[in-house]
C-alpha cells in the first residue's frame, strides 16, 4: 500500500510556511537595511576623514562647498558656469567616488566619467552654512573657507549628513544651472536655521520650504529636514567634524531650535549652546 500526504496535510504544510515567511521575511528586511546602515556610517567616516586630511594640507582650512571657475573644474555648463564640489576637491584622499553613495539610496545611473558624475550628486550633503558660509546679502556666489580649529566644540558640529539622492528629486529642477556662483543643492544638506548665518542659503528646515514644494522629496528624503534624510530607521547618518560618525533623529540634530515635522519652513534657534551647526 502505497503511502502520500492527504490534501489536508499538504494545506496545513503550505499554511506553516506561509506563516514562517511572513515572519521572517521582515525581520530578514530589517537586518538588510541595519547592513546598509552600517555601510552608510563606513562610507561617511572614510569621507570625514578626507575632509580632515585636506584641512592638513591646507593650513587648517576646510574645503568650500562649491567652487566656480578655477579652470580645473569638474563640469563644464558653459561660460560662467564651470563648478567643482567639496567632494571632487577631496578626491585626492577619497579616491573612489562610490563612497558618495548612501547604500540606502538610490545609486546614480551609469555616466562617463562616473567619477565626476558621482562627485556632483553626492549623497552626503556639506554643512556649508557654516563651514563653508556665503556673507554676500542679496544673491549668492561669494562662499568663503573656514578654519577647523575655529569651531569651539568639534565632537558636536556637524560636517556632513545623508541627504536625498538625485532619484528622488521629481522636480527636474537645478538649484546649481539657476544660481550660478552659489552653494548646490546637489552637494550640500541644510542646518536647521540657515537664515541665522550666512546672510544667503538654500533653505532651512520646515514643512512647505524648497526641499518639500520645490524638489518634491519624500519626509525620509528630507522633504521637512533641510534635505537630510532619514532612511536609517527614521534617523540621519552623520559625520561631525572631529571625524566620528553616527545616526541621530531629526528631534536631536535640530536640538536648540523651534522645528517640529509640522512647523511651517523657517526655523528658527532658540539655544546656541544646543545647537550643533555652528562654531559655537
Amino acid at each position: 500500500m502505497k503511502k502520500a500526504f492527504t490534501l489536508i496535510e499538504l494545506l496545513v504544510v503550505i499554511a506553516i510556511i506561509a506563516i514562517l515567511a511572513a515572519i521572517l521575511f521582515p525581520v530578514f528586511a530589517q537586518a538588510k537595511a541595519a547592513a546598509k546602515a552600517s555601510a552608510s556610517l563606513s562610507n561617511a567616516k572614510q569621507q570625514s576623514l578626507g575632509v580632515i586630511m585636506y584641512c592638513a594640507d591646507y593650513d587648517d582650512m576646510l574645503p568650500i562647498a562649491t567652487t566656480w571657475n578655477t579652470g580645473s573644474d569638474q563640469l563644464q555648463y558653459g561660460a560662467g558656469l564651470a563648478f567643482s564640489t567639496w567632494a571632487w576637491v577631496c578626491q585626492p584622499y577619497i579616491k573612489n567616488s562610490s563612497l558618495f553613495m548612501d547604500p540606502l539610496a538610490t545609486p546614480n545611473p551609469p555616466r562617463t566619467p562616473q567619477r565626476n558624475f558621482d562627485t556632483y550628486y553626492i549623497q552626503y550633503g556639506y554643512n556649508y552654512t557654516w563651514l563653508s558660509p556665503d556673507f554676500r546679502a542679496g544673491s549668492p556666489g561669494a562662499q568663503s573657507s573656514t578654519s577647523q580649529t575655529s569651531f569651539a566644540n568639534v565632537a558636536e558640529t556637524v560636517m556632513l549628513t545623508s541627504k536625498w539622492a538625485n532619484a528622488e528629486n521629481k522636480s527636474g529642477f537645478d538649484w546649481g544651472t539657476a544660481f550660478p556662483g552659489g552653494a548646490l543643492a546637489a552637494a550640500v544638506s541644510d542646518a536647521p536655521d540657515c537664515y541665522n548665518i550666512p546672510q544667503w542659503c538654500l533653505a532651512g528646515w520646515g514643512a512647505g520650504g524648497f526641499y518639500e514644494s520645490t524638489l518634491l522629496l519624500t519626509p525620509a528624503a528630507g522633504a521637512r529636514t533641510g534635505g537630510n534624510s532619514t532612511r536609517a530607521a527614521n534617523n540621519t547618518v552623520v559625520a561631525w567634524l572631529d571625524g566620528h560618525v553616527k545616526k541621530s533623529s531629526p528631534g536631536a540634530l535640530s536640538a536648540g531650535t523651534n522645528w517640529t515635522p509640522t512647523r511651517p519652513e523657517g526655523v528658527t534657534m532658540t539655544d546656541v549652546t544646543k545647537y550643533l551647526w555652528d562654531n559655537q
